[in-house]
């Protein structure tokens, strides 16, 4: 894998080339990655596209049953054993949501945005999206 400076303009307008950053093939479509309020946008295949929604319904879904597990055992205290499944359920689901946190992260590329120099980093790319790139900004 490959890390590259690119220009934060560039990464937040789409203008990356049809290059997917994981695999090197080509594109299907863009995918928000890094920090919610400093996302960019990251070109990827259908089927990595697929794998990281995947990974992103897991997520709501490990944190909304753990609150909900909570909320639940937390109404139905008066019967001892339910507040204390509750808890359980809802350790579990935090670390499954752990789990797929650590996953997405792991196949999205690595972003270290730099908002006064305007560039962004990116690491864990493809050699084939680094000269895509590069070929592009020049």
């Amino acid at each position: 894998m490959a890390r590259i400076v690119a220009d934060l303009d560039m990464a937040r307008s789409r203008s990356f080339p049809p290059v997917s950053a994981k695999s090197g093939h080509r594109a299907d479509g863009y995918t928000k990655a890094g920090p919610k309020a400093r996302a960019i946008l990251v070109p990827l295949t259908q089927a990595e596209f697929d794998r990281v929604q995947y990974f992103r319904r897991y997520q709501r879904s490990a944190m909304r049953g753990g609150i909900a597990c909570v909320v639940i055992g937390l109404a139905l205290a008066r019967f001892p054993v339910l507040l204390p499944l509750g808890i359980v359920i809802a350790l579990l689901s935090g670390a499954l949501w752990v789990v797929a946190t650590v996953g997405l992260n792991a196949y999205l590329p690595g972003i270290d945005i730099d908002e006064e120099r305007r560039k962004v980093e990116l690491t864990r790319v493809h050699k084939r999206f680094v000269a895509a790139v590069t070929e592009a900004a020049s």
